[in-house]
């Protein structure tokens, strides 16, 4: 058999093709098995002094101390949680860049008509950490005392109330608020909670719906009273705060939210299960516990496998709840 030169010169371009792929690979290989060699970052997609981003902060100390690495937090907020969630499904799938998600947010194709990314396959789940409900709150000034009130502000005729949001979660709260008093409030959304807090207590709007741990700083501080919360149950940290079942029977399905962590998709399977072992490690801290509880937030830790599956079985149920709540995508 007879080679010419231009021959022999694809098949040393197809040689060393092959070589450099397997170089790569044995050094992705290699990468991951002594992962991690680095700081990890944390994205936080909402801003400091949210719940998230208090949540973040917190398990970040306790990864570093688990995993032997710095862990830094960085946070990227905006356009409901989704420019954070674009950077990590866009990062480099070695597992030294992280998304602290939440359950809305891996449904945001019911939200938004454009994403850069999917909400589920551009991220793998490496572990489940806490669970919170949204609140709605009101000054402690408002005339508006109980929930009844403000469904009744709701309907009067040319009566528009107010409501800010800082969250997907929140979002969906204040429309199935609309959906079950056949109501239509003015719904004002907010790069972050703590900017809908500040106007509310200004007068700028008359309700936040936020999360319960934002809500109860400001109920505990006396400037704000709580009307209901969007859980199955009362919460513990506010036995006296009716749930929006309890007021409104019409409002099928409770309204609770994941904290997870989640790596972009194609993150070596060896590198999640080490991130998974780390963030139980971390979960288990009796530190962590408690300064959960301070933020009344829920320690819901689970594992990789669990959290896939959490989210399978939590994704038609809240698709659902945002068709109920008359939620057209933006």
């Amino acid at each position: 058999m007879n080679f010419t030169i231009r021959d022999l010169s694809m098949l040393k371009h197809f040689i060393c093709g092959i070589a450099c792929t397997a170089s790569m690979l044995w050094s992705i290989l290699a990468q991951a098995q002594n992962f991690p060699i680095k700081p990890i970052t944390l994205v936080a997609p909402f801003p400091a002094g949210s719940v998230t981003d208090s949540v973040t902060r917190i398990v970040a100390k306790a990864l570093s101390e688990s995993i032997g690495q710095a862990v830094i937090v960085d946070n990227k907020a905006g356009a409901q949680g989704t420019i954070g969630a674009a950077f990590v499904a866009n990062a480099k799938p070695d597992g030294y860049t992280l998304l602290m998600g939440s359950s809305v947010m891996f449904v945001a194709k019911g939200m938004f008509k454009t994403l850069s990314y999917d909400p589920m396959e551009s991220f793998v789940p490496v572990a489940g950490l806490g669970s919170t409900a949204m609140m709605f709150l009101v000054a402690q000034s408002s005339p508006l005392k109980t929930m009844a009130d403000l469904a009744k502000e709701a309907k009067i005729a040319k009566q528009h109330v107010s409501m800010a949001y800082g969250s997907p979660s929140g979002q969906v709260a204040v429309a199935l608020f609309s959906s079950v008093t056949q109501s239509e409030p003015i719904a004002v959304s907010y790069r972050g909670i703590p900017q809908a807090i500040t106007d509310m207590l200004g007068g700028q709007v008359q309700v936040a719906v936020v999360d319960i741990g934002s809500g109860m700083a400001q109920v505990n501080g006396q400037k704000a009273r709580a009307l209901a919360i969007s859980a199955a149950n009362r919460s513990g940290s506010a036995p006296q705060v009716p749930t929006l079942q309890e007021i409104f029977p019409n409002a099928t399905g409770s309204l609770e939210t994941i904290i997870a962590v989640q790596a972009p998709a194609g993150t070596p399977a060896s590198v999640v299960e080490k991130l998974d072992a780390a963030f139980q490690k971390a979960m288990s801290s009796p530190e962590v516990k408690a300064q959960f509880q301070v933020l009344n937030t829920s320690v819901l830790s689970l594992s990789s496998k669990q959290l896939q599956d959490r989210l399978r079985a939590d994704n038609p149920r809240w698709t659902q709840l945002m068709v109920q709540a008359g939620i057209e995508p933006q």
